[in-house]
């Protein structure tokens, strides 16, 4: 059996605990000992997720060496997109297989390149860049378009739809919208731009223009922009040394194996679920708090950022009803008769998972790599 599937059934396995209570027949489990087991089954899940046989040697960490500005800021923007589609209710990426899912991504950052040309609200990208840095082997898996919306001139209640177009003039293409208020001010707007970028790399150009627009409807006059994006040229100029520290636009690029890569791409919404934490006296279904300190825990030096995380797991009772009226009643006693030694009831397990980003070394080299599935939110029983 692959090392990667042993992964999986362990995380199954040791995700979701159920303790014997009410009509549940799940085992019951000494919780330091479900924490030593899933601390394990972490351990090798990780290892498996970035495809290391081994953890790396102490020569091979480059502990005290610096990480490149560059490389913590795009650590920093994959923090801050999974966190956003965290608190949206979505999962990225989504639609692959399990296998295509399960090995980590590797992240890429590529800012807008400044262009004496470029028009107000237009954005410059380097193909040849991001060719260059996904390198042989390497797909595109996920790309979104980054927007720090800064200093909204519009008044409470009132909103702009802003409108994202591939090329320009008679060739621009429409892609996607997003509405502007008051409560965008100083957040970061991120759009799907994964099918638009396949194509440009898949094409001969070097560079490619996105455009931004606002929706005007049938008879009415072109509006002016309300807000402002931050790195873009705008109503004041800001085109000299201010505009070069703002946070420009930029492209997050995550990447697979050629051989692992899938064409769903598209986000998911989240089913419903309860994101309630277990109490002192809980015993339904519920997600219980477990951090892992990867030195303390794991003896790991080797992961930069972050020190650790909460990984959480599942624990609680799952009651079922016998009732002669419910139609699965008679299939489930014959599975009992066939399966003595199963459980016919269902177990607590988890339901969303999050990604982790993280920064590694290996081989003295920096990598950012988003690993999925690391972080358990939200539990149901099945």
């Amino acid at each position: 059996m692959r090392p990667e599937c042993v992964a999986l059934m362990a995380l199954w396995v040791l995700g979701s605990i159920c303790p014997s209570a009410g009509m549940s027949t799940c085992k019951l489990l000494d919780l330091e000992l479900v924490k030593r087991k899933r601390i394990e089954a972490i351990r090798g899940q990780i290892l498996s997720k970035l495809r290391l046989p081994r953890e790396p040697e102490p020569d091979e960490v480059g502990e005290g060496e610096d990480i490149p500005a560059a490389l913590m800021s795009v650590y920093n923007s994959t923090v801050e997109l999974s966190e956003e589609l965290a608190q949206q209710g979505y999962s990225l990426p989504s639609q692959e297989t399990e296998e295509e899912e399960y090995f980590a991504k590797e992240v890429h950052k590529f800012n807008m390149k400044q262009s004496n040309t470029s028009t107000e609200n237009q954005m410059l990208f380097n193909l040849s860049e991001m060719r260059a840095k996904l390198g042989p082997g390497q797909k595109l898996s996920k790309a979104e378009l980054r927007l720090l919306i800064k200093s909204v001139n519009m008044p409470k209640g009132v909103e702009q739809r802003l409108e994202l177009y591939r090329g320009l003039g008679e060739h621009a293409r429409y892609l996607t919208s997003h509405f502007i208020s008051m409560e965008s001010s100083n957040r970061w707007l991120s759009l799907d731009v994964t099918k638009t970028l396949k194509e440009w790399l898949d094409g001969p150009d070097e560079e490619q223009r996105f455009q931004l627009k606002l929706y005007c409807g049938c008879g009415k006059q072109e509006e002016k922009f309300g807000f402002i994006i931050s790195g873009m040229k705008n109503q004041r100029g800001d085109t000299g040394p201010l505009a070069t520290k703002m946070q420009k636009p930029h492209i997050l690029m995550m990447s697979t194996p050629e051989q692992q890569l899938s064409d769903g791409t598209s986000r998911r919404k989240r089913a419903a679920s309860t994101d309630e934490f277990c109490t002192e006296k809980s015993e339904s279904c519920c997600v219980r708090r477990l951090y892992i300190d990867f030195r303390k825990d794991l003896g790991w030096k080797w992961i930069h950022e972050p020190s650790g995380y909460y990984a959480n797991y599942c624990m609680g009772s799952c009651t079922y009803i016998w009732n002669t009226d419910n139609k699965y009643s008679q299939i489930l006693a014959l599975y009992k008769h066939h399966n003595p030694g199963a459980s016919a009831q269902p177990c607590c397990v988890p339901q969303v998972l999050d990604p982790l980003p993280i920064i590694y070394y290996v081989g003295r080299q920096h990598k950012v790599e988003q690993l999925s599935n690391m972080i358990v939110r939200t539990c149901k029983c099945s």
